[in-house]
């Protein structure tokens, strides 16, 4: 790859009450991408606080959550002290918000964000209600939010961000102040266009994982289940599909914690087949994987990426995974994932059992397609090629409408397509 003519990336991030998460995780694998590449990288980060004492806090937070004043001089000043070619901003929930964008424009520098979840079209940032998915409010006043009381179960805490949403596009923050936007699959941008952010800026970058090697090795008939034990992740449906169902010389691991575990285990009671070695360490993950013949994601919800899908495939073991949302492009199901009905245990039931039958060699040669497929698509080099290639062109279309400005004598923002 050629030097890139980017010098220092000012990454921002609004950090929530359960960091580090997957967001950080992904805003720390890019910072270590880019500085390995010779990218000074800076960050700005805020935290979430775990409760809000008191009536003034909370309106005043309320008040934040939509435009704060106090943190677009922040943030202006942390750009003043780092200079950066580009900032990039990953979550600015809670405490940010989108005034981040009028600091980067009062300061001219060009700004990006990474969309990894829908808040900016739903209040509780899924796109699920009552454990299936929904898109009421894609392209649409949020009045099923508000009805529903979406965030958090509660009318107080869901309103600020109905009015975020709202007043940030009909004031230009969403659709003028920001330079570009990144999301994750083609599924993601096309969620987002309908939401009313324009098409032209969004790019899709999908996210990537550090290469554990491929290495051949004698796999167990097992099936692994990645991820917390809650509501929206579905174990349910995992271990309602396969109790009692499966063939006795296969295994199903449930690797992971989380307040639903009681319950599914109450469930894999009888059969122990199912198995919960309890929570695994993200070093241990790829070997992990390379016991396992599938990888198994249960998600009621559109997953924002899913990178358990291609942590697997970069050792060779096939995804299972819903039939909605993203999930059947990373995975190139069904030529090498595979996909069921979204939340439909019967489905499922059928699929695993047929997994189960399939000839070794017909595995073993979707497991050199999983292979190639994450080398074609989700190593951190082509993340890295990605990432240097958006920020290149969004640093150009800045630099063209900063001479379009000067020459007509407009505001940026106004003039902005």
């Amino acid at each position: 790859m050629e030097k890139s003519p980017i010098k220092k990336v000012l990454q921002v991030h609004n950090r929530y009450v359960w960091s580090p998460g997957g967001e950080i995780a992904v805003l720390e694998a890019e910072a270590e991408i880019l500085r390995q590449a010779g990218i000074k990288v800076d960050q700005y980060f805020v935290d979430n606080e775990k409760d809000v004492p008191g009536v003034v806090a909370k309106v005043r937070l309320a008040k934040n959550v939509v435009w704060s004043t106090e943190s677009l001089h922040k943030i202006r000043k942390a750009i003043q002290k780092s200079k950066p070619d580009i900032v990039h901003v990953h979550n600015f929930f809670a405490n940010i918000s989108p005034s981040v964008y009028k600091a980067c424009n009062l300061e001219n520098i060009p700004v990006v964000q990474t969309l990894h979840n829908f808040r900016l079209t739903c209040a509780e940032a899924n796109l699920l209600r009552d454990s299936r998915t929904c898109q009421d409010c894609v392209g649409r006043f949020p009045i099923a939010a508000i009805k529903n009381k979406c965030y958090r179960g509660s009318l107080a805490a869901t309103l600020p961000l109905v009015a975020m949403q709202q007043v940030n596009r009909w004031n230009g923050a969403l659709t003028k102040r920001c330079d570009a936007y990144i999301a994750l699959s083609d599924f993601a941008r096309e969620i987002f266009i309908r939401s009313g952010l324009p098409a032209e800026k969004i790019f899709v970058k999908p996210h990537s994982t550090v290469d554990p090697g491929y290495i051949e090795t004698k796999r167990k008939n097992r099936i692994v289940f990645l991820g917390r034990f809650q509501p929206e992740k579905g174990p349910e449906v995992a271990v309602n599909a396969w109790a009692n169902q499966m063939p006795k010389d296969w295994e199903l691991l449930m690797v992971g914690v989380g307040p639903l575990e009681e319950e599914i285990r109450a469930i894999a009671a009888s059969d122990p087949t199912i198995k919960f070695p309890g929570w695994t360490e993200s070093s241990e993950i790829p070997n992990l994987l390379r016991t396992a013949k599938y990888v198994l994601n249960t998600s009621h919800c559109y997953e924002t990426f899913g990178l358990s899908v291609i942590e697997a495939m970069a050792v060779g073991t096939l995804p299972i995974v819903p039939n909605h949302g993203q999930m059947p492009q990373i995975s190139d199901a069904p030529k090498i994932g595979n996909a069921f009905d979204p939340s439909c245990e019967e489905s499922l039931r059928a699929l695993l059992q047929s997994l189960t039958k399939i000839p070794e060699s017909e595995w073993k040669s979707k497991s050199i397609d999983a292979r190639s497929r994450y080398q074609a698509f989700y190593t951190p080099q082509i993340a890295l090629k990605n990432l240097l290639q958006i920020y290149s062109d969004v640093i150009d279309r800045h630099a063209k409408l900063a001479i379009s400005t000067n020459q007509n004598g407009s505001d940026r923002v106004i003039k902005a397509s």
